[in-house]
Formats: C-alpha cells, sequence, structure tokens
C-alpha cells in the first residue's frame, strides 16, 4: 500500500491553516497574569500557592479543546464589549481543592490531595455556583492584566462538564491556549484558558505591538547598553527585486523553464536589516570584480531602530 501523494495546493492550503499571527503583548499579559492569579489565590484560600505558565500556544481551537482535563468545569464566557466567547476549564483537583481551602478546611496532609469526584459522577448545583466563583476570581486577574490595552469585562454565562457543550468557535478557526498549572500546598491542578482569534479581532492591532518593557535602571546602564548595541554587529539583506507571479504559472514551472523578472541592470536594490528598510542603492562592480552597493537614499530605517534602543 502505497501513501496518497498529496496534491502542492492541498499542501499549501494546509500550511496556511498551521500558520497563526503571534500576538506578543498578549503572551506578556498572560505572564502578568498568573503573577496576580497567585497574588490572589494565596489570599483566598490563605494557603501556599504556585502558579506557573506551562504552555502559551497558538493552534486550531479543535486542537485547544483535545487539550482540556478530562473532568472538570468549563466556565462559557462573554468578552464585553468585545461581544465574543472564550473558555476556562478547570480540572476537579484544582476545583475542589482551591473549594476545600476557600471554604476553611484543610488538605489531606498525609496524601497532599483534594478529593476528587469519581469518574462519570455530575457536579452538584452548590459545587457548579463554587466553582463559577472561582472562575470569575480567576478571570477578574485576567481582566486586570487585559486592561494594558483594552477596558473589557469577562462575564461567565453558564458551567458545562461536558466540553461538546462548551463549543463557542469553528474546529479549524485559530486560537490561543494558555494553560495553567496550580500548586496548593502539594496538591497539583490546572486550568486552561481557550480565547479564539475571533474574540480578540476587536484589539489584534495592539496585541501584534512587540512589548519592549518598562524603562528601568538608571541612565548609566542605559548608556552602556546602548553603547554595546551600538558596536555590535548586524546582518544587512540587499533586496534587488520582487515580483508576483499567479499561483497557476508557478505551479506549471519545471526545470529548464526560464523566468523573466524584468530586472533591468541599473534598478536600484533596497537594503534591509531585520526586515526593516534602511537604505536604497544601486548595484554596480569595483575594480576587483566584487559586487557593490553605491546608497542613493535613507528610508529613514535608523531611526526606527534607535527608538528600539532608546524609546525617549
Amino acid at each position: 500500500m502505497t501513501d496518497r501523494v498529496v496534491p502542492v495546493e492541498e499542501q499549501i492550503i494546509q500550511m496556511s491553516m498551521l500558520n497563526y499571527e503571534p500576538l506578543p503583548m498578549l503572551e506578556v499579559i498572560a505572564e502578568r497574569f498568573v503573577l496576580s492569579l497567585t497574588s490572589s489565590l494565596k489570599t483566598q484560600t490563605a494557603s501556599v500557592v504556585d502558579v506557573k505558565l506551562s504552555r502559551f500556544d497558538y493552534m486550531s481551537y479543535a486542537a485547544a479543546m483535545a487539550e482540556l482535563p478530562g473532568q472538570g468545569l468549563i466556565a462559557v464566557c462573554n468578552a464585553e464589549p468585545w461581544d465574543n466567547s472564550l473558555l476556562m476549564a478547570m480540572d476537579s483537583r484544582f476545583l475542589f481543592a482551591a473549594l476545600e481551602l476557600m471554604l476553611g478546611g484543610q488538605l489531606n496532609k498525609s496524601t497532599g490531595k483534594a478529593a476528587t469526584k469519581p469518574g462519570g459522577h455530575t457536579f452538584t448545583t452548590i459545587e457548579r455556583r463554587m466553582g463559577q466563583k472561582l472562575a470569575e476570581l480567576t478571570l477578574a486577574e485576567l481582566r486586570e492584566g487585559m486592561q494594558q490595552v483594552s477596558d473589557v469585562n469577562f462575564v461567565v454565562e453558564r458551567m458545562e462538564s461536558n466540553p461538546h457543550f462548551a463549543t463557542i468557535a469553528q474546529p479549524n478557526s485559530a486560537a490561543v491556549l494558555m494553560s495553567l498549572d496550580v500548586d496548593f500546598e502539594g496538591t497539583k491542578g490546572s486550568v486552561a484558558i481557550i480565547i479564539p482569534y475571533g474574540t480578540l479581532d476587536p484589539i489584534r492591532p495592539l496585541l501584534t505591538k512587540v512589548f519592549y518593557g518598562e524603562r528601568y535602571g538608571d541612565d548609566a546602564w542605559r548608556k552602556h547598553l546602548s553603547e554595546r548595541i551600538e558596536t555590535s554587529t548586524v546582518t544587512l539583506t540587499a533586496l534587488l527585486h520582487e515580483r508576483s507571479y499567479p499561483m497557476a504559472e508557478v505551479l506549471c514551472w519545471a526545470v529548464g523553464d526560464t523566468i523573466d523578472l524584468r530586472l533591468e541592470e541599473d534598478h536600484p536594490a533596497t537594503v534591509l536589516c531585520s526586515g526593516v528598510p534602511m537604505f536604497k542603492g544601486v548595484l554596480g562592480k569595483k575594480q576587483n570584480g566584487s559586487s557593490a552597493l553605491r546608497v542613493t537614499e535613507d528610508l529613514n530605517g535608523r531611526d526606527e531602530l534607535s527608538h528600539v534602543v532608546d524609546p525617549d
């Protein structure tokens, strides 16, 4: 039995579905969310709590749903005023350890574990309500982190124990998965938050910006850092020409074909540094035969890069 040969067109479609726009600011928000949630859970449970961000991944909604805990509660939430939804899932170990401590109980010191639901057992109304309160507490900390870029409020609409009843997006749509590992005095549980890209659409341009951090340290240290950066080496790329071709024409290319680039001998080139256009220039040759480029126009790329070194 031979493997099926996947056509080039289908491969392109599959690869395009796997490419998700990174959201650097959201990653920063997630890290700060973990710190604030740790402090909040310590206050609410009066115990030693350790929260870690175990993973932050861009994936399809179906793949993210497959990573949810097998047994627990899922909070289906509405993001106001974005007018869209997100999910927060809590496994039973996190849920019952947190609830037991919040109600003044103590974890089993001999095993370091809290009670968990037997397989297939449904959650009671009281457990669902307490789980919703715990979800609201967690989402309140996420809302505080989001305040850096947008005013938003996360409202829990309902609690579900079956993931099939918590569907909020198409299986192939892009989503962000944030998984947290929570340790209550030796009892370890997990929390997962799934945010579809559609939910983030109103603020996605803000989340795609690179975060350089606040200004810390004295001026002497900043001057030293700037001097070290200025004396470092960078890689420059000379982009000679770009031309678009119909996909149907590209798929018909074969070995031996001649591609007309429509490139003149004195065509100008663009010099880039890390993708930032720096200069325009004209290509030529030196007396020893090596290629050279004469700068004819400054594209202000130096100013843009200098702002990264010193945003002031």
